[in-house]
């Protein structure tokens, strides 16, 4: 999940959004993090933890940080802009707004990635 102040760009919507609708045209789950849980339980596995990476422009040099999020704007603009109209007018301008609000020294933004564990069933290891 990423979280950046407002500003220009309305972020939230894009991210609750865009990949929301890009996930259902492309058979692919955005949201696999929130997800996890459920679908590591409905499979057996035991001792299920989930943690998270706090990836922040406190922990992480704000140019790695924002170099990251260029790539994925590099890499799925035009996809997205297929799929989201607000997306498509601003040209990556929401991408582009992460971009600036990572490199602003009096600006906080933060990426909370999901990291899971699991023990497997005792049935299902092999000796």
């Amino acid at each position: 999940m990423l979280q950046f102040p407002v500003g220009v760009h309305d972020v939230r919507a894009f991210w609750d959004e865009a990949p929301r609708r890009f996930g259902e045209q492309t058979g692919t789950d955005l949201f696999i993090g929130r997800h996890a849980y459920g679908h590591f339980a409905a499979l057996g596995f035991t001792d299920i933890t989930l943690d998270y990476v706090i990836v922040d422009t406190l922990r992480v040099p704000r140019e790695t940080f924002a170099t990251i999020l260029e790539a994925w704007r590099d890499g799925y603009v035009e996809p997205i802009a297929e799929f989201h109209a607000l997306h498509a007018r601003g040209g990556g301008g929401v991408l582009r707004s992460h971009d600036r609000d990572i490199r602003d020294p009096a600006r906080y933004a933060v990426w909370f990635v999901p990291v899971i564990g699991a023990a497997c069933r005792a049935s299902d290891r092999t000796p």
